[in-house]
Formats: C-alpha cells, structure tokens, sequence
C-alpha cells in the first residue's frame, strides 16, 4: 500500500469534499518526532489508510486509527506515529 503525500496546513485549514470536486483532507498527526507539525493536508477526496511526512532527512510513517479529535471545532481524523525511514538519496 502506498503512502499519501502530504504538507503542513495552519490550525484555520478546511477539508472537505464537495460538489464532486476534491479538496485536501486536514488530519491530525500524533506522537513522532517533536517539531513535526499536527495539523496537515491529505491529498483527494478519500483518507488514506497511511501518511509519510518528510521531516530532516527521514519519512515519519503515520497510520490512520478509529479516533477523531476537535480542532477548532471540526472533527479530524486522527493517524499516529508508526515508524521512520532514512530518505534515499
């Protein structure tokens, strides 16, 4: 299965699928390395089941759970830290 590429979003971002068009999913990121931002933005109209997120030279792997968490009041998906890789050169 492949990963989602994702980028960093502000806490007032909005995802949502509307209209049949597809805007970016925010999710929330947690545990990883400190400095990794919570918030970010999937791709597409659908959640992916995992996320990397390039963070100094390395990917942070995420994987989707069943929990969601309110951010400024929205309910977002919450996907949390699995593992790291190197980032080949």
């Amino acid at each position: 299965m492949s990963h989602a590429r994702i980028g960093a979003v502000g806490p007032g971002a909005t995802g949502s699928e509307t209209g049949g068009r597809n805007f970016p999913l925010t999710i929330l990121l947690r545990g990883g390395p400190s400095g990794v931002a919570p918030l970010w933005q999937a791709a597409g109209g659908e959640l992916p089941e995992k996320v990397a997120v390039a963070f100094y030279g390395r990917h942070e792997h995420f994987v989707r759970t069943a929990e969601t968490e309110a951010v400024d009041g929205r309910q977002l998906p919450v996907f949390q830290w699995s593992y790291s890789t190197k980032i080949a050169e």
